[in-house]
């Protein structure tokens, strides 16, 4: 049995069904996307910005390029924070990304340079994370660090260490090594 060819009208009736059917799908597809809803959108987005802030009397501030605030946490690119305290303590780090909880005031700074000064001497430091604790007072280092002392010719290096601002103290937590030099002329 032969098949029937149907007439030029219901094909083109059938093609326009068809466009129709498969137009709405799309559509229907992209209004119910589900992947939109997991996406984070900042509360506030600030370019080149410089904040200052007095936490427990010292003087906090910092410096980047681009911030995000969401959930009361700034996420920056670029991120310098400087620290100064009555009695001459300076920490200036910076860092190629950072994270600051305006809630707890600590800080998370990411591939972190910086100098730690005090009256009697100062650390020069490098660090793959850098957090600091703002209720003990204690930076914690971790991925690698290393802390140069200029005026004792000396170079700590190690996977993980702290600082502790208020007592000035400065430890590897994990193995580590120790280099220095004397400087002897001869004569």
């Amino acid at each position: 049995m032969p098949a029937k060819k149907l007439p030029k009208k219901t094909l083109c009736l059938l093609a326009a069904l068809i466009a129709v059917a498969a137009g709405a799908y799309f559509l229907w597809r992209d209004l119910h996307l589900s992947s939109i809803k997991n996406v984070p959108i900042p509360d506030v987005v600030v370019e080149n910005i410089e904040l200052e802030r007095k936490i427990d009397g010292k003087k906090w501030k910092l410096l980047s390029p681009r911030v995000e605030h969401k959930d009361n946490m700034v996420y920056g690119d670029s991120m310098d924070v400087t620290i100064s305290d009555p009695a001459g303590k300076e920490t200036q780090i910076y860092a190629a990304k950072g994270v600051f909880s305006r809630h707890t005031n600590d800080v998370t700074l990411r591939d972190a340079v910086g100098t730690m000064k005090e009256a009697d001497g100062a650390y020069d430091l490098e660090s793959g994370v850098a957090k600091y604790d703002s209720k003990s007072g204690i930076w914690y280092f971790s991925d690698g660090v290393t802390f140069k002392l200029a005026e004792n010719n000396m170079v700590i290096r190690g996977k993980s260490g702290y600082y502790d601002s208020e007592k000035g103290v400065c430890r590897m937590t994990e193995r580590g090594t120790i280099t220095w030099s004397t400087n002897t002329e001869k004569r």
